[in-house]
């Protein structure tokens, strides 16, 4: 895979449960990895949902192979949160992992 196309930052968090102060259980978001990636928006709509805009995207995070993404994680690039829908891996070249994603539509 060229180095070149990949030319932004993402970060993969995976959703993790600590306690609070008095033993209450809290979600938080801790880091897997921060790796290089190129950013393709697919899709965009908004939608009246509860008398509210609310908008939706679909994009394609491209990253070097990785077998350890899951549909629990998310990725963060330049400060939007992209919700993991399913980590597309080329088994056959080991070139890249597809991340096939949502945006805007909640915060991960």
């Amino acid at each position: 895979m060229r180095a070149g196309t990949l030319n932004r930052r993402v970060r993969i968090e995976r959703r993790d449960q600590t306690q609070d102060d008095i033993g209450q259980p809290v979600d938080t978001w801790v880091e897997v990895a921060t790796v290089w990636c190129n950013v393709k928006m697919l899709t965009g709509k908004e939608t009246l949902a509860a008398d509210a805009d609310v908008a939706s995207a679909t994009a394609s995070i491209r990253v070097r192979y990785r077998t350890d993404i899951t549909s629990d994680m998310r990725a963060i690039v330049d400060g939007v949160i992209f919700n993991i829908l399913a980590p597309l891996p080329d088994l056959g070249g080991r070139e890249y992992t597809d991340l096939a994603c949502t945006a805007f539509s909640n915060n991960g």
